[in-house]
Parts: structure tokens; C-alpha cells; sequence
């Protein structure tokens, strides 16, 4: 039983949505390292999340299940490009 286009998106979604804050737990917040990790976390999100739209985009036919996909996703994606801009600005200013 082979696995789906959609499904492949959702597992790699969710686990990313799982796994990115991992690397800013160790770093006290306000540090160099802190920063350069919430960086790490927002190319993490941006990335998995950009896989996901495009993927959802090429569909022709969207069901509602897919549309609140691209939805979430297209939010994350903003989400991680702003946590890495923060980041990127913070480093440059401190």
C-alpha cells in the first residue's frame, strides 16, 4: 500500500510543527545562541511549510480537507519567514 502525495505533505508538516522548537530549549533567552536558534526554527517551518503549499497547489481538484491544509500551511509559512527575519535583524543589531 503505497502512500499518498497529501499524506506524505501532512506527516512531513506535522513533524517538523513537532521538531523545530526543539533547538531553542537549551539557550537562555536574550543570547546570541537563543536567536541563532529561533532562526534555526523559523527555516525549519518555512521550509517544511513551502513543501506543503507548493504540493497543494499543484492539485487541481481541492477538497476542503486541502484547502484549510494550504491555509494552515501558507500561515506557517509566514510565520517561519518572520521568526527568521527577527532573527537575522536581531543578530545584525546586537
Amino acid at each position: 500500500m503505497a502512500i499518498s502525495g497529501r499524506a506524505k505533505r501532512v506527516l512531513l508538516y506535522t513533524a517538523s510543527l513537532l521538531i523545530a522548537p526543539l533547538p531553542i530549549m537549551p539557550y537562555e533567552k536574550g543570547s546570541r545562541d537563543f536567536a541563532l536558534a529561533v532562526g534555526a526554527c523559523g527555516v525549519i517551518l518555512s521550509l517544511s511549510s513551502f513543501y506543503v503549499v507548493a504540493g497543494e497547489r499543484k492539485l487541481k481538484a481541492k477538497s476542503v480537507l486541502g484547502m484549510k491544509l494550504l491555509a494552515a500551511a501558507t500561515i506557517t509559512l509566514l510565520f517561519g519567514m518572520s521568526l527568521t527575519v527577527g532573527s537575522i535583524i536581531y543578530l545584525l543589531r546586537s
